[in-house]
């Protein structure tokens, strides 16, 4: 308790002289919606003729459509740290899932905390995948009100009374900090979230308070679980993977629709701005979701793994029916969010990495909102303009150029026809590493180095030693570029690196018990 006082007093200080609450009650209400790794294409408003979703057409009908929504991760952990601090990630070390001893660093301002001090009723609803520790849960990362779990994944129904206490903590219903009782409880999670959204925007109408809610659906992602009511329409459907996307799917857009039914109802609608974002790109292995037209899935950095779908309503406000076409990236929803509250994103405690969108998408400024893109995982990518490259740290440092106006499928490599577009963009793709990768030496979200030192090599050999359990391991460089992999055995385990150049190295250990961190000196 002493220390979770500590940081929030910390994060009181550092935050209050930047952002002044308004004084009225008018400001606009924000419902951010993000769903996990549903498909590009599985829309109507897309031109699905698999899946029928009326709902989502309809909050696409209702406003802006930007056709190339990005954002900063093909996976779930990062993208999220991106979305909530306004800030690329690999500023502060979040390039990988979190680890259950990873949490998003306190030294990080959310988007919660910024739209709390501006007056707002905060509330985040499903799933957090910021951290397990308990003084990093979101109702100490400015969020007043939290419904949902821990964890990256959890099933659709209640968990059954055998569940051990490690996964109920990770994965079990949590109102605030009170793990719920799930055996006494009947619901589908995709239902049940909507249900505390409502209550949750109901209790801030009746206070006059704004709202900012976060509703963090774990629909579409794994496990494959669906009710039969929902699935029936798709049960023409010869893959039968296809038939479940298409009934987890099916139960995202009624309750899109219920959200929307509410804010009309009680004459919220206009003065709500609605976004919904999905968090990566489509899950091609296990969920078969259609990416279509773009190439690959979720954990690449093709646009199938980082563009996603990335609507924004609200009616008198943002153009209805309308398709905005320059790139966009969910770093933007933090300044938008922050201005359309009444505050101003320039002066947040931590400087933001995207733009406030409104003007853009109301014509009133006509330039694109970024000049350069970028992504960085195992693999980065950059984009400008039309152009975007491709480096595979993981295939020796191999590049790819597309042009994505002429080439959207990413099919045609344009390195050998283009080799000075290439340049200039490998170029722009390193300076922002050695910029924002240097603010860390650390692949994975801030993970505390849990041995002294390992150098090498010694007066013998060429290798590191170790002790781990039966797992994986990952060698990573500063800038987070994974440079190995293989697995471990219990005990005691070598790896041979005579081929590493004088440096700082992390290995990364997984176990089925532990994680940890190693930082390796070649000298």
């Amino acid at each position: 308790m002493k220390h979770r006082s500590s940081c929030a007093i910390i994060l009181t200080l550092t935050i209050c002289p930047y952002i002044e609450a308004k004084s009225d009650n008018k400001q606009p209400n924000i419902l951010f919606l993000l769903s996990d790794d549903a498909g590009y294409h599985d829309y109507g408003f897309q031109g699905s003729t698999d899946f029928i979703t009326p709902q989502i057409d309809r909050l696409a009908l209702s406003g802006t459509f930007c056709t190339n929504g990005y954002v900063t991760a093909s996976v779930s952990g990062p993208s999220r740290a991106g979305i909530l601090t306004g800030r690329y990630q690999q500023r502060f070390g979040f390039f990988l899932n979190p680890g259950d001893n990873d949490n998003l660093s306190k030294y990080e301002y959310t988007i919660a905390d910024a739209l709390k001090k501006l007056g707002y009723n905060t509330g985040i609803i499903g799933k957090w995948h910021m951290g397990l520790a308990e003084q990093y849960h979101p109702n100490d990362r400015g969020f007043d009100f939290f419904y949902g779990f821990l964890s990256g994944s959890r099933s659709y129904y209640p968990l059954p009374k055998s569940t051990d206490s490690s996964s109920k903590y990770k994965n079990g219903l949590r109102y605030n900090e009170e793990l719920q009782d799930e055996t006494v409880m009947d619901f589908y999670t995709t239902d049940l979230f909507t249900d505390k959204a409502i209550e949750f925007m109901d209790e801030s109408r009746n206070a006059d308070k704004p709202f900012f809610l976060y509703l963090s659906y774990n629909a579409i992602h794994g496990p494959l679980e669906a009710r039969a009511e929902d699935m029936e329409p798709y049960m023409g459907i010869k893959d039968p993977v296809r038939r479940i996307t298409g009934g987890m799917t099916a139960s995202l857009d009624k309750n899109f629709g219920r959200l929307l039914d509410y804010l009309e109802e009680h004459g919220l609608r206009e003065n709500t701005l609605v976004i919904w974002v999905n968090d990566n790109g489509g899950e091609g292995t296990q969920m078969h979701t259609d990416n279509w037209p773009l190439r690959g899935f979720k954990g690449s950095e093709t646009e199938g793994g980082i563009r996603v779908p990335f609507l924004l309503s609200m009616p008198n406000t943002i153009p209805q029916n309308q398709q905005y076409n320059l790139p966009v990236i969910s770093l933007d929803l933090f300044p938008t969010f922050v201005k359309l509250a009444g505050g101003d994103p320039s002066i947040n405690p931590k400087s933001l990495d995207g733009v406030d969108l409104l003007p853009y998408l109301k014509g009133e400024i006509t330039e694109a909102p970024h000049d350069v893109l970028f992504w960085q995982r195992n693999n980065a990518a950059v984009r400008k303009g039309d152009w975007k490259l491709i480096k595979y740290y993981t295939k020796g440092g191999t590049i790819e150029l597309y042009n994505l106006k002429d080439d959207i499928a990413e099919k045609i490599n344009q390195v050998k026809n283009y080799p000075e577009i290439a340049k200039e963009l490998e170029a722009k793709l390193t300076e922002w590493q050695a910029q924002h990768n240097k603010a860390t030496g650390l692949p994975s979200i801030g993970t505390e180095i849990q041995n002294k030192d390992i150098v090498f090599p010694n007066p013998f050999h060429q290798s590191v030693s170790f002790q781990a359990q039966n797992g994986f391991y990952r060698l990573f460089d500063v800038t987070g570029r994974e440079l190995l992999n293989g697995k471990t055995i219990q005990g005691l385990n070598d790896i041979n690196l005579p081929v590493l150049n004088q440096g700082t190295y992390l290995l990364y250990l997984a176990g089925k018990e532990s994680i940890k961190t190693l930082k390796i000196v070649k000298h």
